[in-house]
């Protein structure tokens, strides 16, 4: 009889899931392209921002999203989703998605281009979560 278990440590549940995914995936619709990779800022050998992110099939999500406080405001961040979105179009990329907290850069993305798709409200102090989209 199957069992559940809830684990701390998640790399054996992951690789297990992830492999099990892909598998099924591929069954499904062929063997399908996959990138990781990031977009950095840097000044001199320190990483100030950057962006994280996976291109699977035509899609480019980003993952993730940072600079210091001191940076923004000043084009860096148009500049590196710009070069993010260029680099996925390298791999094929018809279309980006993001989500953010409102606290974080709804406006910012919407400037970018993006267009909100959904949103959940209820995370604590009223902060509401924000899903964004954008053709390549």
């Amino acid at each position: 009889m199957a069992k559940i278990a809830v684990e701390r440590t998640i790399g054996k549940t992951k690789k297990a899931v992830l492999g099990g995914l892909i598998g099924y995936n591929t069954e499904k619709m062929g063997k399908q392209k996959y990138r990781r990779f990031a977009i950095s800022l840097s000044e001199g050998d320190k990483i100030v921002g950057g962006i994280v992110g996976e291109v699977w099939t035509t899609v480019l999500f980003i993952q993730f999203f940072w600079m210091e406080q001191k940076l923004r405001g000043k084009d860096y961040g148009t500049r590196l989703i710009k070069a993010i979105e260029d680099e996925a179009r390298k791999f094929g990329a018809t279309r980006s998605y993001l989500d953010t907290m409102s606290f974080q850069a709804p406006d910012f993305y919407r400037a970018c281009g993006y267009k909100e798709f959904g949103s959940i409200e209820g995370y604590p102090e009223g902060v509401t979560r924000h899903w964004f989209t954008k053709a390549l």
